[in-house]
């Protein structure tokens, strides 16, 4: 794995553990990215900074079956199954995650992510 690819998935562990936080969306979730996360359709930045406010966040994050491309030295996807809970219910979240990371002013942001439901082998 590079460097870039390991970048990334720290990235992306944190859009679960500061999903509560718009200054987080401020500084990594690039101005024209998207999110396709259904049934919300889709999310650009200024209504994911809006959501985050107002966001429980997430705790127990499980990540598997993670795969990276780097696409370019500056462009990275990441791809998994996540498993995670909302911190104020406990409700369950499984999806399967591909997102896209850009290089841009020295800095990787999220570009593209779409969330789709996930259930694991077993039903767990």
């Amino acid at each position: 794995m590079t460097q870039a690819e390991q970048e990334v998935i720290n990235l992306e562990k944190q859009f679960w553990s500061e999903s509560n936080n718009p200054d987080f969306f401020e500084r990594a979730f690039a101005d024209d990215g998207l999110s396709a996360i259904e049934p919300m359709g889709f999310i650009d930045k200024n209504a994911a900074m809006e959501m985050s406010k107002d966001a429980s966040g997430w705790e127990g994050l499980e990540m598997s079956d993670i795969r990276t491309i780097q696409i370019t030295p500056d462009c990275v996807g990441v791809l998994y199954h996540g498993m995670a809970k909302r911190r104020d219910s406990g409700e369950p979240y499984r999806a399967s995650l591909v997102s896209v990371y850009a290089k841009r002013d020295g800095n990787w942001q999220l570009v593209i992510t779409a969330h789709q439901p996930w259930q694991p082998k077993g039903g767990k």
